[in-house]
């Protein structure tokens, strides 16, 4: 390569890198935005211009929520709520991605249609229908309420993705193994699972997402102030005459840093699970 083309190489990573950063910028205004708002007194945050910097930056919002709400207690049904929901949906999604995989049957393209349509509906519009599902099974007002439903929804986006993940596992390491004795338990939990652990992790990190912030239901079928999560939390927080605004936006902060903890942590898999398949060789 030539010393100009060299430059020119250069300058165009230089502007794509530029988009790139001003474009991650742009999206994590708000979210700065709400943080920079938590150090402000109430009044600086309706003050016009608004200001990006606290002028006078304080964590009193932070102590104030820890001494007059229930934030931990939200903090630790979100992980209930969330994890419960995970554990639901990965074990119904690994059997039916796992067979869909490996074996051909009558109906299976019509299987897998049935699942991708559900993923079309939003939860308010079955929200009547889950409500009477509900209270006929006897779940109302507990843990279960939330996560089978939120289970129900994240069940097509992992039933798809392992799918796409299971066909690109060798069926010959399977064979082998069967050779070698070991039954289909153990060939699906030692040798295929193992080897799936990045689009696990993302379906891990999907349905937690999706559990983590969910509201609807929640609202609907939760009336114990004690099972609350974090959006719940939140939302009890609007009064009908006064809302304080910067403890709403403090408790958010909260609640997202669980969350940025996790992709901090499972962000190269997440990447990994979600490309997974998407390329045929």
């Amino acid at each position: 390569m030539t010393m100009a083309g060299h430059d020119r190489s250069s300058l165009r990573k230089v502007r794509l890198y530029g988009v790139l950063i001003g474009l991650l910028g742009l999206m994590m205004l708000p979210f700065y935005a709400m943080f920079s708002s938590t150090l402000k007194p109430e009044s600086e945050i309706f003050a016009a211009p608004a200001t990006l910097v606290p002028s006078d930056p304080s964590i009193q919002a932070y102590l104030q929520v820890w001494t007059q709400t229930d934030v931990l207690l939200w903090v630790g049904n979100s992980f209930i709520i969330s994890v419960g929901t995970v554990v639901l949906t990965l074990l119904l999604a690994i059997p039916a991605a796992y067979s869909c995989a490996r074996n051909d049957f009558v109906g299976k393209r019509t299987f897998l249609l049935a699942v991708l349509v559900v993923q079309m509906f939003a939860p308010v519009v079955l929200i009547v229908g889950l409500f009477d599902v509900i209270t006929q099974l006897g779940l109302f007002n507990t843990y279960l309420a939330v996560i089978v439903p939120a289970a129900a929804f994240t069940l097509p986006f992992n039933v798809w993705m392992l799918y796409g993940y299971f066909k690109t596992i060798p069926v010959a390491l399977e064979e082998s193994a069967r050779i070698d004795g070991a039954s289909q338990l153990q060939i699906l939990t030692k040798i295929v699972l193992p080897l799936t652990k990045p689009a696990l992790v993302a379906s891990i990190t999907y349905t937690f997402l999706y559990a983590w912030n969910r509201l609807l239901f929640v609202l609907t079928f939760l009336t114990d102030s004690g099972k609350y999560n974090i959006p719940r939390g939140v939302f009890s927080m609007v009064g009908a005459l006064q809302t304080d605004w910067r403890m709403m936006l403090t408790v958010s902060v909260i609640g997202i840093i669980p969350l940025l903890i996790l992709f901090a942590f499972f962000e190269e898999y997440i990447v990994a699970g979600m490309t997974a398949g998407a390329v045929k060789e």
